[in-house]
């Protein structure tokens, strides 16, 4: 899900250079138009807005669909939205706009350990590496905590079963780009996985050099009223950080996990137990 129109402009204009190696920025520029390849350039690096006059026109010459032009559309709205409020509304569009195809996988009752070990997103995660060896005994000597080639081997078995992962002459191969668990999954196995992943936060906390890691914590107040747009903004920029970073499949030489966590430090008291009288 695309939530920088840099991103999206950027993905869909090297799919179109791979298709067309003579499509370079400068013809891109010309094609739209514009006076100089410039302002194009600076709109795909996120440094200048895209002009809704160019928004059909720049989709026309991406080969965009009609689903994919709407999207991009309503992507320039929600970047110019002024107020979190009106964020919320493009964001809610996106969201039903984007295209699902085989790149989400819902899970459901029947995947409890899938979310109950961190182990299985990791291991996706993994195989996507430039240097992945399909070998349970390079993937143990990678990982940075405790694991065994047993258990690395379970995993493994489970993911295939459960058609997340395929193999072919050898080679592990992801299905589906992420996976999502649906309402009905027992919030236990859920908590379960939270709750290693902190552990293993805990321990790396100690043992990473700060060039390798970075830690933030705050304590704040918040109106009651507020919650909702604090979590959704949240999830509006954990996407957009993985946008820009997250790198493209066999082009990484590293993982990392990104824990995001905000929870209520103070117990919600009624009138009497404040000490407040009428």
């Amino acid at each position: 899900m695309y939530l920088q129109t840099s991103t999206l402009l950027n993905d869909k204009f090297k799919e179109k250079k791979r298709r067309n190696p003579s499509f370079s920025i400068r013809s891109w520029a010309t094609q739209l138009g514009l006076k100089s390849h410039g302002a194009l350039q600076q709109m795909l690096a996120g440094k200048r807005g895209i002009p809704k006059k160019y928004i059909h026109s720049m989709a026309k010459s991406l080969d965009l669909s009609v689903g994919e032009t709407m999207y991009f559309e309503t992507l320039v709205d929600y970047e110019k939205a002024k107020t979190q409020d009106e964020k919320n509304i493009y964001y809610e569009r996106l969201n039903h706009l984007r295209p699902q195809k085989r790149e989400v996988k819902f899970l459901d009752v029947e995947h409890y350990k899938y979310f109950q070990n961190p182990l299985h997103s990791i291991i996706r995660t993994l195989i996507e590496r430039e240097d992945f060896v399909n070998d349970p005994t390079w993937i143990q000597s990678t990982l940075r905590f405790k694991t065994s080639q047993r258990e690395i081997e379970e995993v493994i078995n489970r993911l295939k079963t459960l058609d997340l992962l395929d193999e072919k002459d050898g080679k592990l191969i992801k299905k589906f780009k992420a996976i999502q668990n649906k309402t009905d999954v027992p919030s236990k196995a859920v908590q379960e996985f939270h709750k290693k992943m902190s552990r293993i936060a805990q321990e790396e906390v100690s043992k990473q050099s700060v060039s390798e890691r970075e830690y933030n914590s705050f304590c704040f107040n918040i109106k009651k009223g507020q919650l909702q747009n604090a979590k959704k903004r949240l999830r509006e920029f954990t996407q957009e950080f993985m946008d820009e970073f997250e790198a493209s499949s066999k082009q990484s030489d590293d993982t990392y996990h990104l824990n995001i966590q905000l929870f209520s430090l103070t117990n919600k008291l009624d009138k009497k137990e404040q000490g407040v009288t009428k």
